[in-house]
């Protein structure tokens, strides 16, 4: 019941009048909003915590083997999900075990203001970056491997958000 009322607090929200003006505002919801609220609605309907979303977007340990890092990036940005129903722009995979990046929240970190951390240790990456200028699929990639430290964002002592490497 509490779901259904989101749902009609949403439609009520996305078909609005600008009646005032005696102008019809566009009829339905902009296209990009409906591609958030889907994502929304699937990480919801998916059960995934932010904990668990940074482990499907980050964490690949052991390395799953490819020819290239232009191939790994295309097999694993698809085979984990960012590459619909948009192409995610960037993104970060660590070549290390989530016990090992969960101890940057702790003793294995220093703080980099707010919530975020710096960690101390160094680490394996692999960088994707999308290319071409459109975020719609197909969706190719190139990517860069590199050694080092990196800043994330930790909630309740989980990583929950990759900042960048430093």
């Amino acid at each position: 019941m509490e779901t259904s009322l989101h749902f009609v607090q949403i439609k009520s929200l996305l078909s609005w009048r600008a009646s005032s003006r005696g102008i019809m505002a566009q009829r339905g919801p902009h296209p990009t909003l409906l591609l958030v609220l889907l994502a929304t609605c699937l990480a919801l309907a998916r059960g995934e915590t932010r904990y668990d979303k940074f482990l499907r977007q980050h964490i690949d340990y052991p390395k799953t083997a490819a020819p290239d890092a232009r191939t790994y990036c295309n097999q694993m940005m698809q085979r984990r999900g960012m590459t619909s129903p948009v192409c995610k722009f960037t993104n970060t995979f660590i070549h290390d075990s989530a016990a090992s990046i969960t101890t940057i929240c702790g003793s294995g970190g220093t703080p980099a203001g707010g919530n975020q951390r710096d960690s101390k240790a160094s680490f394996a990456l692999t960088t994707c970056r999308l290319q071409g200028g459109s975020q719609r699929p197909p969706c190719n990639y190139n990517g860069g491997t590199s050694t080092q430290r990196i800043r994330i964002a930790c909630a309740g002592g989980l990583p929950v958000h990759y900042d960048r490497a430093i």
